[in-house]
């Protein structure tokens, strides 16, 4: 749930990975904060569906070249 404050919680995971990688999710999540819904020009809480992708990090080396 996205709260009118814009700040996260009474969350699940939907599609655990396991590998502690759901907890990563959720610690990142919580301290996300969006732009609230509006309804009737005030914030409002909704539900909501948040994708968390996971990827491999670059290198130090592909990032900052001659490090």
């Amino acid at each position: 749930m996205v709260r009118s404050d814009g700040r996260v919680d009474n969350f699940q995971v939907e599609r655990a990975l396991g590998k502690g990688l759901d907890e990563k999710a959720i610690e990142a999540v919580k301290q996300w904060r969006f732009r609230p819904a509006m309804k009737d020009g005030e914030p409002v809480a909704i539900r909501a569906t948040i994708e968390v992708s996971f990827g491999k990090m670059p290198s130090p080396s592909n990032v900052f070249p001659g490090q």
